[in-house]
């Protein structure tokens, strides 16, 4: 099929899936009212990819149909393919303002990473199957979405629970799954899920080693999903929720039947363990491309507050705002390094090597991955700044009326009278008002500002990967260094 357009998409989700919301079971999720925003924000990016303004960016050749295919599936291997992968990757997130984590884009990355890991590994039975599954999602044009944590059964623990999704069954049409995983972002208009490796499983726990995707209508595959942040209100009042309210959900496998040329990996610790961190690294390319388009956006919206308010001339928010782009430009140079030591570790790979090294004299001899660095301290420290200096920008202005309100005929003069601010009338700073408060106060403000912390899991264990990185050693031995003078 290659790249579907924005009605092939909406067709493709009338597939009878299995989807629990708002206390309703829905089968038909194109029929749903909360959810038609977000599915027409997928479907337009659909679309942009047969517009001639964008195609070039967003889409090229199939290396196996010679057919036009998303970009974001490019198993870039040159510095103009990496350049043309982050190029196709900034024009997505840029049109949807990075509010969207879970675009299928994280996923397209995910699934190139994992089938040149495994190759890398020498896994190759495994990489075959992976391959086919990037090109089953890149050859149909589909949305992935993916489920990498088992349930908080015991957080106190990284042992896997009971409850998490095991083999349960073997039979000649494949292996039978049964059991829970967590959190699937984008699950309620997705056409396929992943399930895979997070954090690393230990040896007896093999019956949870899997990784595979599956359809999302899948028999026994149910979507518990987080209720809807988006309940009918007019886009004027929710700009944001109306329109990027992705979904969250737990999904629960009860004798799912995933077929042999799906599962990835069925047991092999070695490789479950080992594809964590033997990749490229095309997905942080696109998880700080994303994240510095949400930097900007959250830094714009203060500025325009600010401006609607007069407070873009006092020192104090003038001192505030501009920290948010001097964080701004220290995720672009983020961004930068990610893209260069891709570029670095698939030349690594394509000689044989599972990882990059300085000299230990002209650069560090360990190379640390900048890029999931940033993600998961740098970028959920930024944007929350951002968002805090967003609220005070704003202030009690984002307890506004309703753009109901404001059509009332007794209403909208009084506030086109006395609810204005430096050039700007009452309808803009009204609706600037309200796109600061679905930002930061409403149910998908309040959910972005969790989503940005715990982006690429516990803040906790991630610290404590850190420390045990070869880094840490190496930081070290220069007070030794010293110390031995």
């Amino acid at each position: 099929m290659a790249i579907k357009t924005g009605k092939q998409y909406i067709d493709s989700l009338r597939d009878g899936r299995r989807l629990h919301i708002d206390g309703k079971v829905v089968s038909d999720v194109t029929a749903y009212p909360p959810l038609q925003g977000v599915i027409g924000t997928i479907a337009s990016l659909h679309d942009d990819q047969h517009d001639p303004a964008y195609q070039e960016m967003l889409t090229y050749r199939s290396p196996t149909t010679g057919k036009a295919v998303s970009t974001t599936y490019l198993e870039a291997r040159t510095a103009e393919e990496f350049k043309a992968l982050a190029g196709c990757f900034h024009l997505r997130a840029l049109r949807t303002f990075g509010l969207m984590g879970r675009l299928t884009d994280f996923m397209s990355a995910f699934l190139v990473d994992q089938a040149v890991a495994l190759r890398a590994l020498g896994k190759t039975e495994a990489a075959a199957r992976a391959q086919h599954m990037v090109e089953h999602c890149r050859e149909n044009d589909l949305q992935v979405t993916h489920a990498l944590i088992d349930p908080q059964t015991d957080r106190s623990t990284l042992d896997a629970p009971s409850q998490a999704v095991q083999v349960v069954e073997r039979r000649a049409e494949g292996v039978v799954v049964s059991g829970c995983r967590m959190l699937s972002t984008l699950a309620p208009v997705a056409n396929e899920c992943y399930v895979g490796p997070y954090y690393p499983r230990q040896p007896g726990e093999e019956k949870f080693v899997l990784a595979f995707v599956v359809p999302i209508n899948a028999p026994g595959l149910s979507i518990l999903a987080r209720e809807s942040f988006h309940r009918g209100e007019d886009a004027f009042d929710r700009p944001l929720s109306s329109r990027f309210d992705e979904g969250d959900a737990i999904l629960m496998f009860d004798k799912v039947v995933v077929p042999h040329d799906r599962m990835i990996i069925d047991g092999d610790l070695e490789a479950y363990n080992g594809m964590l961190s033997a990749r490229p690294g095309y997905t942080p390319i696109q998880a700080t491309i994303r994240s510095t388009m949400k930097l900007r956006f959250l830094a714009g919206v203060a500025t325009a507050i600010a401006r609607a308010n007069g407070r873009d001339k006092l020192p104090r928010f003038q001192a505030a705002i501009g920290e948010l782009i001097a964080l701004v430009s220290v995720a672009e140079g983020i961004r930068a390094g990610a893209i260069e030591e891709g570029l670095r570790r698939a030349e690594a790979f394509a000689a044989g090597k599972l990882k990059i090294e300085g000299d230990g004299l002209s650069e560090p001899k360990t190379i640390g991955v900048c890029g999931g660095a940033a993600i998961n301290f740098y970028f959920p420290y930024a944007n929350t700044k951002a968002a805090d200096v967003l609220r005070l920008a704003a202030g009690s202005g984002v307890l506004a009326m309703s753009g109901a309100d404001y059509a009332h005929p007794e209403v909208g003069p009084l506030m086109d009278k006395w609810l204005i601010g430096p050039g700007i009338d009452a309808k803009r700073r009204l609706e600037l008002m309200k796109l600061a408060w679905d930002m930061t106060g409403s149910e998908f403000g309040s959910r972005a500002g969790l989503y940005e912390r715990l982006y690429s899991g516990d803040p906790e264990i991630n610290a404590q990967r850190w420390f045990r990185s070869g880094i840490t050693r190496e930081c070290e031995s220069l007070v030794h260094e010293l110390l031995k003078a």
